[in-house]
């Protein structure tokens, strides 16, 4: 590679370092006035002035607002992307199928547990219909789905004779865990279940692995 190969490739790695870092300034900045002042803080002018940048490179960068918005719902996303691409990857060769649930039910606990900005993406998303509300929803879907695909695998390779509605069962199991973490926060004591020990979480994800480990009964 001659030098003026070298200078235009450094030149480009460096613009492309310039533009991610003005990206994440941009994505920061827009949590950062989300929780400050909730949905109705965040515009244009507003996220730029706290990103210290010319509105402009939001155009420029993602389209328009509703593209950073699907930018920073990728990057809240409550659901952790890790557990969604690696299920399969990351259980032990005898994990079961209910071992494998109950770690999802920790997981999703332990992201909203001490999280006070994503129970409050939660509220939102169930008492505002916009741009972002959208996009969080549209991203969670995503990602859901993909665990749900990554499980479904692992549970065909353990019990090729299993006929389960795995979409269903993390529907519920998602829905249940975000509104139990939702509600501890007012109510300790859920239908006999402590939300605000470990041990009553232990309780929840023990139950649900319990339910799936069980052999189904022959029918004589």
């Amino acid at each position: 590679m001659d030098t003026h190969n070298e200078h235009a490739s450094a030149s480009s790695a460096r613009v492309r370092r310039d533009r991610q870092a003005t990206e994440q300034r941009l994505i920061e900045a827009t949590i950062q006035l989300i929780r400050e002042h909730g949905f109705d803080g965040v515009g244009i002018n507003a996220i730029a002035e706290t990103a210290g940048v010319s509105k402009v490179l939001i155009y420029r960068y993602f389209g328009d607002m509703a593209g950073l918005l699907r930018a920073v719902a990728e990057s809240i996303r409550v659901i952790d992307p890790d557990l969604a691409r690696g299920v399969r990857e990351s259980a032990p060769a005898d994990a079961t199928p209910g071992t494998l649930v109950a770690r999802t039910t920790h997981v999703l606990r332990g992201m909203l547990a001490d999280n006070e900005f994503m129970r409050n993406v939660l509220v939102w998303e169930l008492s505002q219909d916009n741009e972002l509300t959208t996009a969080l929803a549209e991203s969670r879907e995503r990602i859901g789905l993909e665990q749900t695909r990554q499980f479904t695998a692992v549970l065909k390779e353990r019990r090729p004779d299993e006929t389960l509605d795995t979409e269903a069962l993390f529907a519920l199991l998602t829905a249940g865990v975000f509104y139990l973490s939702l509600r501890s926060e007012r109510c300790r004591v859920f239908n006999g279940v402590d939300l605000q020990s470990e041990q009553g979480w232990n309780r929840i994800a023990g139950v649900v692995q319990d339910l799936l480990d069980r052999e189904p009964k022959s029918v004589d």
